[in-house]
């Protein structure tokens, strides 16, 4: 799982310096001016396609981070020669309205592709980094993501959106039967989808760990109990480094749905041996869960005190941490239909986010701590639409717009924040089966990430693999 990929400075960052604030969804777009990328002046061969594939593929990558808008070439052309590449004019970048500039240089040698990027403050005239990268040739992609990776991180402060992976479970198809469901991995434009699991049953849930390098998921297997060996749903970990699993959780009834903490190794999950699903606090190696839905003091609507926490009431599932590790998000079915709920871990106290609908499930609370998604049904017979909400209740916001068609719904569910959190992967349907894609928290991208030949579900978007 790791990148083949080098990285060497020459010039060294300005990390204390933001030069773009990102706040709320609507994004003012910088102007960049991304010139040719020329053959490098220490030589080496070259390769008119190779330099056409990184700079289409970092074109790209500037536009998914929905932070840029290209200039036109024709307008610094002149500013943009060969022996120029790590070089520059301010004042003619100025003229052509460039608020960045950046200029690329390759070779290529024994197989193995660099590049030298230059990036450019042009307003205050001074250069941002200069850094070459190496990767192999075939992985070209990937040193571009690495590129445009470290743009993000100087203009912005943030990291992983380009070296960050989404795990999905997902199905062949189209199928007559529904074959076992397995784990895989993929990065965010949709590139080096790996399979994780070959067990040929049903994988489902699968969730990152806080060291980016374990995940849980939900597997349907053998398991034995006293006197009678059956099948059951088990909560395992898969250490991604070396392929080893070991089982969380496998006790009598549902084991799903961890949630890991991003500030410890402590971990949330749906556990039904008691009759009735409840949240469990779980460490990282297992052993004996801490019932935590039976600890809440559920915050009354109206006035002070408290409701009765009554065992019957408990359907308590789909949790996700805030970035502080201080509260979770959660969906419970208390009142008689699903809505969500944000719990105070120190004080087990919980207050009640949603009101309306038919359905609210499946929360994330985004990296940034402002914001959650969820997905909602509406109405008993409507489809299911993403939803933005704000901690306290404010600004609810509609990010999906599905419909109910005869025979199908298009439903979209399962939001899941990128680290940077200004993207979300979700799950929709709108082609016929489901399929996983990637959108901009404006909802001005959206990008088709998984194959067409499988139907896929329930993203989750790991950590930065570079942290």
């Amino acid at each position: 799982m790791k990148w083949v990929l080098f990285l060497v400075l020459f010039s060294l960052p300005s990390w204390g310096t933001i030069y773009l604030t990102v706040s709320g969804a609507n994004v003012k777009r910088a102007k960049i001016a991304m010139g040719q990328v020329h053959p490098a002046a220490e030589g080496g061969a070259t390769d008119p396609q190779t330099a056409r594939n990184v700079r289409e593929q970092l074109k790209s990558d500037l536009l998914f981070s929905n932070l840029f808008d290209f200039i036109s070439e024709a307008d610094f052309a002149k500013s943009d020669l060969p022996q120029d590449y790590n070089k520059i004019s301010y004042e003619e970048f100025s003229s052509a309205g460039a608020a960045f500039a950046l200029k690329l240089a390759y070779s290529i040698s024994n197989g193995k592709l660099n590049v030298e990027a230059h990036l450019y403050d042009v307003p205050g005239q001074k250069r941002i980094f200069g850094k070459k990268y190496q990767s192999v040739l075939a992985q070209y992609y990937r040193l571009v993501h690495t590129i445009s990776e470290d743009i993000l991180a100087e203009l912005t402060g943030e990291k992983g959106l380009f070296t960050s992976r989404i795990l999905m479970s997902c199905w062949k198809y189209p199928y007559t039967t529904p074959p076992p469901k397995e784990v895989y991995v993929v990065d965010p434009d949709g590139r080096n989808l790996t399979q994780l699991t070959f067990d040929k049953t049903l994988s489902t849930t699968p969730t990152w760990m806080r060291d980016g390098k374990n995940i849980t998921y939900s597997q349907y297997e053998w398991v034995n109990r006293p006197n009678l060996r059956t099948r059951g749903i088990v909560l395992k970990k898969h250490d991604l480094t070396n392929g080893k699993r070991q089982i969380l959780s496998s006790r009598e009834g549902m084991n799903s749905g961890a949630a890991w903490s991003p500030t410890s190794n402590q971990g949330v999950a749906t556990l039904s041996f008691t009759g009735r699903p409840e949240l469990y606090f779980l460490s990282k190696d297992g052993g004996e869960p801490e019932p935590l839905s039976r600890n809440i003091q559920w915050k009354r609507l109206l006035g002070d005190g408290f409701q009765s926490n009554q065992t019957s009431l408990l359907f308590d599932v789909e949790s996700s941490w805030a970035p502080d590790g201080k509260k979770i998000v959660f969906s419970s079915a208390r009142t008689g239909h699903p809505m969500i709920y944000v719990l105070d871990i120190a004080t087990k106290i919980a207050n009640q986010l949603t009101f309306a609908g038919q359905y609210n499930a499946s929360p994330s609370w985004s990296p940034r701590g402002d914001k959650i998604l969820f997905a909602a049904q509406r109405t008993g017979e409507g489809n299911f639409d993403i939803y933005m909400i704000d901690p306290d209740g404010n600004n609810l916001t509609r990010m999906t717009a599905g419909e109910s068609r005869p025979r199908r719904r298009i439903n979209s569910e399962n939001p899941s924040w990128a680290p940077t959190g200004r993207h979300f992967a979700f799950a929709n349907n709108e082609d016929g089966h489901y399929s996983v894609y990637v959108m901009t928290v404006d909802s001005t991208h959206k990008t088709k990430i998984s194959p067409p030949d499988k139907e896929c579900f329930t993203p989750s978007w790991g950590p930065n693999e570079g942290s």
